[in-house]
């Protein structure tokens, strides 16, 4: 059995190999490759849950026909069939769907699976946002490529006024000692050069964990009680989290919680994790968090 499937996926590659998209035009995505895509694409498949969320900003959820496990907004997104894991997508699964666009990722999704599809003449667009300020550009280069130009041109203008609207209120603002834990067990966080600890950057959050080894250095307690963090963030990464609970345990910290002065909140692990739409959410979300007194609104002389 798995012989004769083995048979029909190439035969199937090959099929496609030889089409071609028609009305097709001619690309360059975020690393640089000509990609080959359909004016109009009708039949996306998303790798990652950031581009699966893009391509329902752009108004296109109804031509979305596959997506990877955690693709879990907005909600009707959680409706598509399963293409299996961003890391190792199934291959002949993406073929029975028969895209004529999958969207793809530099570092969630391997070069493999990019490298693989093509060769079997699918149309693959690769993003590469390696900085939240490239995002909005990524966001308007998507809806070109997937035929919703002003739309992507609409959400890229979007997230900029809110990354302007953060940078505003943050002025002046000294940077404050920062934990971000993406992982409990063990106790995970972001270093440079990743999307997280740049968007700590654009909040005035001073990362602990900067200089760590790795970009998602596992840490000790001794490490954060040395740093003296004055703001402990728990994204809510982990699925089945008790946050309640989490968020308990490390406000009675000895060293780190328990101190005067020390905050520990919870953020959405979606707006900072994944380089989509809700980014500016994110930045905003993880600003407030950093510096709650810069989002205070001014009471009103009626309220004084």
């Amino acid at each position: 059995m798995r012989r004769v499937v083995t048979i029909v996926l190439l035969i199937c590659l090959t099929v496609l190999a030889q089409a071609g998209p028609a009305q097709a035009r001619m690309v360059t995505d975020e690393m640089g490759r000509k990609v080959e895509v359909p004016d109009q694409p009708k039949r996306i498949i998303g790798l990652i849950a950031s581009l699966v969320e893009t391509v329902y900003a752009l108004g296109l959820g109804d031509r979305m026909v596959g997506a990877t496990t955690w693709c879990d907004y907005p909600e009707a997104a959680n409706k598509l069939p399963r293409v299996g894991s961003y890391t190792a997508p199934n291959l002949e699964r993406i073929v029975e769907l028969a895209p004529d666009l999958v969207l793809a990722t530099w570092e969630g999704n391997p070069p493999w699976v990019v490298d693989k599809l093509t060769a079997a003449g699918i149309p693959v667009y690769v993003t590469a946002p390696k900085d939240p300020e490239d995002v909005p550009d990524s966001l308007a280069r998507l809806g070109l490529v997937c035929g919703a130009e002003k739309e992507g041109k609409d959400l890229a203008r979007r997230m900029r006024a809110q990354f302007a609207a953060v940078a505003e209120k943050l002025k002046g603002a000294p940077l404050r000692p920062t934990l971000l834990i993406i992982g409990s067990k063990p106790l995970i966080s972001a270093a440079k050069g990743t999307l997280n600890h740049k968007l700590m950057v654009m909040a005035h959050a001073l990362n602990i964990s900067a200089d760590a080894p790795g970009p998602w250095p596992r840490l000790s307690l001794e490490y954060v009680v040395e740093h003296k963090p004055k703001v402990v963030l728990l994204s809510t990464m982990e699925r089945g989290q008790n946050l309640k609970r989490d968020l308990a345990h490390w406000r009675s910290m000895p060293g780190v919680g328990d101190h005067p002065g020390v905050r520990v909140e919870s953020i959405n692990s979606d707006f900072i994790h994944r380089p989509g739409p809700r980014l500016g959410l994110g930045l905003e979300a993880l600003a407030k968090a950093v510096h709650p007194e810069r989002f205070t609104e001014p009471k009103s002389e009626s309220a004084k």
